[in-house]
């Protein structure tokens, strides 16, 4: 933080004394027009607006991909998912946004579709390697001692679930990352709005505001999950 605050400092003294020019702003200039949103609660509508969007995408692609990384664990019929999984892996998210705007039009459900691909994909694949990664000789002990095979898979989930909300959490992570690009298509309010705003009204110091709102929101997200994991996994 104070590496932070030297750099502002040197970066605004430097600005004074050498003009950058007027698509260079200043952190003073950053600091005002964020406390200009503030005030008149515009820089609000805009993070609710990203937040909503990125728990209702977030939350469906974590959930289905959580089902499909359990499915791929477990083998037999989950084994379908194999190949699909496989080769829609290298594909970046974004790439389906001319898809996702034929199928869902121009709107909330294309970009809120645009972050569920973004989460599955990762999250997908860290179930199924937290699953993969308990070690047989925990589930072999327990049958040894005489569990259940309900017991047994209780065994296996409870030591796969720090490595999942992990997952999860990366997910969030990738959700926020693609929003930028996945509220450029449509959205009239939310941060990507903003950071295009210093583009098309010629005000650099907001693409900043809209990135550090960015960067606040997504480091929230990631404190928020970092903590539920905490809390669910004290025994880890």
């Amino acid at each position: 933080m104070r590496l932070l605050l030297l750099l502002l400092a040197l970066w605004e003294v430097a600005g004074r004394v050498w003009p950058p020019g007027p698509l260079v702003p200043l952190p003073s200039a950053i600091v005002l027009d964020a406390a200009s949103l503030l005030a008149s609660g515009e820089l609000f509508v805009h993070v609710l607006r990203s937040a909503v969007r990125v728990a209702l995408g977030g939350g469906v692609g974590a959930g289905v991909g959580v089902l499909v990384g359990v499915a791929l664990a477990a083998g037999g019929p989950g084994r379908l998912f194999d190949v699909p999984v496989a080769l829609a892996r290298p594909i970046p998210s974004l790439a389906w946004i001319p898809l996702t705007l034929l199928w869902f039009g121009v709107g909330e459900g294309q970009q809120i579709a645009i972050l569920a691909l973004a989460t599955f994909g990762v999250v997908v694949a860290g179930t199924r390697d937290a699953i993969g990664a308990v070690p047989t000789a925990w589930l072999q002990a327990a049958e040894n001692l005489g569990a259940s095979r309900g017991a047994r898979l209780g065994v296996r989930a409870q030591a796969a679930l720090p490595g999942v909300l992990a997952s999860v959490a990366e997910g969030f992570a990738a959700a926020w990352f693609v929003l930028v690009a996945a509220e450029f298509v449509s959205a009239t309010e939310g941060l990507g709005v903003l950071v295009l705003a210093g583009r098309d009204l010629i005000l650099p110091a907001r693409t900043f505001v809209g990135a550090a709102g960015l960067a606040a929101s997504a480091g929230l997200t990631a404190w928020a999950l970092r903590a539920l994991r905490g809390r669910l996994t004290r025994w880890a």
